[in-house]
């Protein structure tokens, strides 16, 4: 094929033409690469800094604050993976929160067994620390209302009373125990106003001294086992002799940190070793409104080689553990 001089002029200049529109798109392509690549650096900073701010927030209660500039991250498409964690922390610190304050504690352990999980950032961990203690607490709170309900319906009223104390001498710090604590309150009246009448009419009133003693379960299997006969008739230095032999500090003090139990004063534990691993915890207190009355706070079996315990139920006779 034959071209003329101005064909090939033309075909030339198409050429360098197409070349150099070609050059002009590269280099904006280049440039919008480099915007991009500014931007994108741009964001991965500020998220950080959000980051960093949000832990902050996190050590001094500002949870939701958190929780808002983790989801600004989020929204950006740059969070990296610790970002994202940290946003869904956040979240299932609040909704535990929620939880425990409405005393939803299925909730609220539910939430935490995740949480349990993480092992960083160390503001995170703290505060589930907290959570669990609080949760711990609660549960405690929650075992001891249902007893003061159940005893007092069932017409146990030195358990219901026992129970009564125990779930009030709790710290109110927290609010799902403090919501508890206020609902049993009727029950202390009641609970008052039913031991008088059966401390009026009982002959066991006119013994003198070691009201607890006398009435501890632990303590009249031990004097039965070994004397054949009743503490109720028992004088007091023998009675001070079975309650010598049933104290244990050791065990007591580690069941009391495993339980979170609150020592109230007043309290008396009966200890009684069942095995090498199990002993059988007894706490009475008389009753602040009639100190011939002895109220059963708990009849406690622990496992000192797994920290389980598990408390008595007077009513089906049956252990239920209850950390």
């Amino acid at each position: 094929m034959n071209f003329s001089k101005g064909h090939l002029i033309v075909v030339v200049g198409l050429i360098s033409l197409s070349l150099g529109l070609s050059g002009c798109s590269n280099i904006k392509n280049q440039s919008q690469n480099n915007q991009q690549t500014t931007k994108t650096v741009s964001i991965k900073k500020a998220n950080h800094q959000r980051y960093r701010q949000a832990l902050q927030d996190l050590k001094h209660g500002a949870d939701r604050q958190a929780y808002q500039k983790m989801t600004r991250v989020i929204k950006t498409g740059q969070a990296t993976t610790q970002q994202r964690q940290l946003k869904k922390q956040i979240g299932l610190l609040l909704r535990s929160k929620k939880a425990l304050a409405a005393a939803q504690l299925t909730v609220a352990e539910k939430n935490l067994s995740q949480l349990n999980k993480v092992k960083e950032p160390a503001v995170v961990v703290s505060q589930i620390k907290s959570l669990n203690k609080e949760l711990s607490a609660a549960k405690l709170a929650q075992v001891y209302y249902q007893e003061v309900v159940a005893y007092y319906n069932a017409g146990k009223y030195d358990a219901a009373g026992g129970s009564y104390q125990a779930l009030q001498a709790l710290s109110r710090k927290y609010q799902a125990v403090a919501t508890l604590q206020d609902q049993g309150a009727k029950y202390g009246q009641l609970i008052s106003q039913k031991q008088s009448v059966t401390t009026a009419s009982s002959s066991s009133a006119t013994n003198s001294g070691y009201t607890n003693a006398r009435n501890s379960k632990i303590a009249n299997s031990e004097y039965q086992q070994k004397t054949g006969s009743s503490l109720a008739k028992a004088t007091n230095s023998q009675v001070s002799s079975v309650v010598e032999s049933l104290t244990d500090a050791q065990i007591l003090t580690k069941f009391q940190q495993v339980s979170q139990i609150p020592q109230e004063a007043g309290d008396q534990y009966y200890v009684k070793q069942i095995d090498s691993q199990n002993y059988q915890i007894e706490i009475r207190h008389t009753s602040p409104s009639n100190s011939a009355v002895s109220n059963l706070k708990g009849m406690y079996q622990f496992n000192i080689k797994t920290n389980v315990i598990s408390k008595l139920n007077e009513i089906t006779g049956e252990y239920t553990r209850i950390n």
